[in-house]
């Protein structure tokens, strides 16, 4: 329960009250308890909304900042294209602080609003959200899956190196607040917390760099064969026929078309399909070229195709612009060449737009180069459009007519955060700065209010502020990030949005969300040493300690912090066991990732009720303590165990649908082809003879090569399942359909399919 400095909790008469709320009406301490609380929940799920819509905003600005490009010259002399921000560094750094903005900000605004003294809720919100994120939302990911369906983490270094991190950042702040210091948090302690931020960020930049493969392989984390081998490309490549384009600029519109070519085909060409679209550099979309979007498909042994854009008129260009026309989501058997611009993820062509019409002069130059005229017109275009976008339902008339009764009511409940966030500038203004302070701002001012709302909330029932945090503040701060994961569960090709980013920010949390507001009070109290009121509140710590320092009342905190240590070592166990036996992190065998989301789901309720009753019995007996310690370990033991063995069960004798699930989500697009039956079928190139002899077959069945189907030199062998799940490799099907004994292959020459090695 939440008190004032002289002992008064904030929710009665005499109260100091949080920083906004109450609104100062006396005649609400007179209202029923049971109302006022009702009252103060149904506030803070509505505060929680407008926190979720502007935190959206705040996404979408890092979005901008982080998508910005450059142009960078390779070792080989080659112009390319890449982004400003390093992917994992703006992973760690700014989407972090996106995802984990609400939770860092109460963290911050708990010390501020207690005058730098230790409050529990901003912590315990941190701590509760970490468990929620872990537990719940990668529970609710694995169930989403559809049936035929799975998702494997692709950057499997970068999972290993958050996950470590997130289970040591939880273990160093149960050490600092119950060990190393008890009740006390000293300036080193809080230093160091922050700094494991970079530490953690230049960790995964030099894991993603490939700098630490070596120790991965030797740690088995990654699969040296795996890793090493090459498969050839008999589908070539798709790429724009150069990759520059110099546009003379003129007065009048002009009509471009740029070629899109298959390349270095070595088999009959199928069909494939790509997106493409513009993307402004210096170029200003509708004032210097033509924004545009769409679909490229190649029809069977079609190898040229053409995109059209226009370059806009002007009666006046004072400097070279620049826009980028890319190929992306290539399907159908080509990839992108790694060679030239944008590497295997992308094709990227440049068009450049010459400068023309009468010379500027040095002052219209300058003003130019620090802030374009046709930007600031788009940015107030698009401001505008914004704001009239929030008095529709789904933003527009159109969508409006179509909407349900359901949008209606959301838009309706919604309708006053609309229209005040709507006033938010938009992305485009000064690359998505602009919009990522603002709704900064607006993330901390809501954030107070529900901070303020979950003390009363607590106050007016008496709840302890940590379980008003583990529970409703930690929800509400998570629903976004549940939402934003189970879109990218269903959506995303990998596992990588749903719990690599779970991770990553749970690390954050701790290394930001407490670092910063920790180091802060650390520093403050050294600066102003000790007082009595700060004698007066901590006569343990003052009989005990020289000087004054930053106290921690650490009782309640340090063992929900160990309890989550221990729950997550559990889920990610079985997270790792579910990717060596069913090849997956997320979908799966129905029985088995049923009973994993339930797990883990479980492993949460266990937590949040231990905690709970740690907090509200802290007077408990030793016995009791014991009773309800080894009730929880005996019963989560129990059911990871039985998830465990369910998980083994089911890579063992695996059915037959789920078997084809898993060999498709472990190989390449290069390696695998989707089997239209039960069996697992991988090609070897056979020169017609159905014969696994020639060196060409074998190397095919090592790599587990899938030859195209109009390949007239290759057949598909499906390979023989025995009961036990064993691959039998003794047998190939040939021309006929006939099953017959496989000749001998050559020492060291194994015909199982790649894809089937536990990874």
């Amino acid at each position: 329960m939440a008190l004032a400095d002289d002992g008064i909790p904030i929710c009665r008469p005499g109260g100091k009250g949080g920083m906004i709320f109450p609104l100062g009406l006396e005649a609400e301490f007179a209202w029923p308890d049971g109302f006022r609380g009702f009252l103060y929940a149904a506030a803070m799920v509505y505060w929680f909304l407008a926190v979720a819509i502007v935190a959206d905003l705040f996404m979408a600005s890092i979005e901008m900042v982080t998508g910005r490009r450059k142009k960078t010259r390779r070792p080989t002399g080659q112009l390319v294209t890449v982004k400003v921000w390093n992917e994992t560094v703006a992973t760690l750094t700014l989407m972090a602080l996106g995802s984990s903005a609400p939770e860092i900000f109460l963290s911050v605004i708990d010390i501020v609003k207690k005058e730098f003294h230790f409050g529990a809720l901003g912590p315990s919100t941190i701590v509760g959200s970490a468990a929620f994120n872990l537990l719940v939302i990668i529970a609710v990911c694995v169930f989403v899956i559809p049936h035929g369906e799975v998702r494997i983490i692709k950057n499997i270094p970068a999972f290993y190196i958050t996950a470590l991190f997130s289970i040591v950042a939880y273990v160093w702040m149960a050490l600092i607040l119950s060990v190393v210091s008890p009740d006390v948090v000293d300036l080193w302690e809080a230093v160091v917390t922050f700094l494991l931020l970079p530490v953690l960020v230049v960790a995964s930049y030099k894991t993603d760099l490939g700098d630490a493969d070596w120790v991965l392989r030797r740690l088995r984390i990654i699969d040296p064969e795996v890793f090493e081998e090459q498969v050839e490309n008999r589908h070539g490549f798709v790429s724009f026929s150069s990759e520059q384009l110099k546009v003379t600029g003129a007065d009048s519109e002009m009509a471009v078309e740029v070629a899109v070519l298959r390349r270095k085909v070595s088999c009959a060409p199928g069909p494939i399909s790509c997106a493409y679209r513009t993307e402004a550099v210096t170029a200003v979309p509708g004032y210097d070229f033509e924004e545009i979007e769409g679909a490229l498909e190649f029809a069977e042994d079609e190898m040229e195709k053409t995109i059209s854009f226009k370059i806009l008129g002007k009666r006046r260009r004072i400097f070279d612009c620049e826009f980028l026309v890319l190929l992306q989501d290539l399907e159908g058997g080509p990839t992108f060449d790694p060679d030239d611009d944008g590497g295997e993820d992308e094709a990227i062509l440049t068009v450049a737009i010459g400068r023309h019409g009468p010379e500027a002069g040095l002052a219209q130059r300058t003003l130019h180069r620090v802030c374009n005229p046709d930007t600031l017109r788009l940015a107030f275009s698009e401001w505008r459009e914004q704001m009239w976008s929030t008095l529709f339902v789904n933003g527009s008339l159109e969508e409006q007519r179509e909407a349900g009764v359901a949008e209606w009511v959301i838009h309706v409940i919604s309708f006053p955060w609309k229209v005040t966030i709507g006033t938010m500038p938009p992305t485009c203004l000064f690359g998505g700065w602009a919009c990522f302070y603002a709704s900064l701002i607006g993330i901390a001012v809501l954030t107070t209010c529900v901070s303020d709302l979950a003390e009363l909330f607590g106050c007016v029932l008496g709840i302890p502020d940590i379980v008003t945090a583990v529970t409703f503040v930690a929800l509400g701060t998570s629903m976004p990030d549940l939402f934003a994961s189970l879109t990218a569960a269903k959506e995303d090709p990998t596992a990588d949005a749903s719990i690599v980013n779970v991770t990553g920010s749970n690390s954050v949390n701790v290394f930001l969300g407490l670092g910063v507001p920790w180091t802060v009070a650390a520093v403050y109290w050294m600066v102003v040493g000790r007082t009595a009121d700060w004698e007066a509140r901590y006569p343990k710590v003052a009989s005990r300690q020289t000087g004054s320092a930053f106290v921690v009342e650490s009782a309640n905190l340090g063992f929900s912090v160990g309890m989550f240590c221990y729950v997550s070592v559990l889920a990610i166990a079985l997270l790792q066991a579910r990717r060596r036996w069913l090849l997956c992190e997320l979908g799966g065998p129905f029985v088995a990732k049923v009973l994993a989301s339930l797990t883990l789901i479980f492993l949460w309720c266990s937590w949040v009720a231990v905690v709970s009753w740690r907090v509200l019995r802290s007077d408990s007996g030793v016995t009791e303590d014991i009773r309800v310690f080894s009730a929880m370990f005996v019963a989560t033991m129990l059911a990871t165990l039985a998830v465990l063995v369910v998980t083994r069960i089911s890579a063992v004798h695996p059915e037959q649908d789920d078997l084809e699930e898993r060999q498709e989500a472990t190989v390449s697009d290069n390696t695998m082809t989707k089997a239209e039956d039960a069996d697992v079928r991988f090609a070897a190139d056979t020169g017609g003879t159905g014969s696994m002899d020639s060196p060409e077959a074998n190397k095919a069945a090592v790599v587990g090569l899938a030859a195209p189907d109009d390949a007239k030199e290759s057949v598909i062998v499906p390979a023989k399942k025995l009961d036990l799940g064993v691959w039998d490799d003794s047998f190939f099907t040939d021309d006929l359909g006939e099953e017959k004994p496989r000749a001998p292959m050559s020492a060291g020459v194994s015909g199982r399919p790649a894809s089937s090695r536990a990874v």
